[in-house]
């Protein structure tokens, strides 16, 4: 019955702001062709999804992309956040670089991956990498730094130190903001996906081309529609895997109560 209610309860504000949108597009208080009912954007759904199945191969190859790119900045930015966090001087010395580099938008990357990685697929899985990577080492090192010293200290009476250290002490301490970190990642890899898709010209499927691809048909419809699959799709790996991962650990440890 709780689960139920919790379903509900999530997917109450999303059915009042469609049927509002319904509504208004009914009653001709909107009358733009560029902001199609509810209705509509839901039949081009179904037509995409069935015909040809050509609305999953468009998310098909996006997904691949984005696992590839995803699972990269997450093994990269655990890493260095680690280490940076873990060793001072390294930490002072490329600091300054990583505050550089977080502030560039990532889609700005895009051209400069275009000519040194080509048209294809490895421009969009760098420009994943990249989307993904800052947030998860920023909040790695955050979150290693923040772990008690006291704690430290005592596995290191206990004889503790190096990757022993590391998972009996510093992850669990610090994984409330590497989670943070990943799901901020993950949400950013989904922007720089749809950037990257729209720019490479040599790429012929992927949500980014297909919202990209309807503009030159004035296709307002599908273009909706992939917002909406991007929408979902990103909620349903943030709620999927990264709220799975929370239960698992944090919430199991007791280091964050249930919402």
């Amino acid at each position: 019955m709780s689960h139920a209610y919790s379903v509900a309860e999530f997917v109450l504000p999303f059915l009042i702001i469609a049927g509002l949108w319904e509504l208004l597009v009914r009653a001709g208080a909107v009358t733009s062709p560029s902001f199609p009912a509810p209705s509509t954007i839901l039949v081009k759904l179904w037509t995409l999804a069935t015909g040809r199945g050509v609305l999953w191969k468009h998310l098909s190859e996006s997904l691949y992309r984005l696992a590839v790119g995803y699972a990269l900045s997450a093994g990269a930015g655990l890493l260095l956040g680690t280490l940076l966090a873990m060793q001072r001087t390294l930490r002072e010395m490329f600091a300054p670089i990583l505050s550089l580099l977080i502030s560039v938008p990532t889609i700005a990357w895009v051209p400069v991956f275009l000519i040194i990685l080509g048209l294809g697929d490895r421009t969009v899985i760098m420009a994943v990498f990249l989307g993904g990577f800052f947030a998860i080492t920023y909040n790695t090192i955050r979150g290693i730094e923040m772990v008690d010293e006291n704690h430290v200290r005592a596995a290191r009476i206990m004889g503790a130190s190096g990757p022993r250290l590391f998972a009996a002490v510093l992850l669990p301490g610090s994984l409330v903001s590497i989670l943070t970190g990943l799901r901020l990642g993950i949400g950013y890899a989904w922007r720089a996906l749809v950037g990257g898709e729209m720019l490479s010209a040599m790429i012929s499927w992927g949500i980014g081309k297909m919202i990209y691809q309807a503009r030159f048909w004035n296709d307002v419809v599908a273009m909706f529609v992939g917002l909406m699959i991007i929408g979902v799709s990103g909620l349903a790996l943030d709620r999927g895997l990264l709220r799975w991962l929370e239960r698992a650990t944090i919430e199991k440890w007791g280091m964050l109560t249930e919402g």
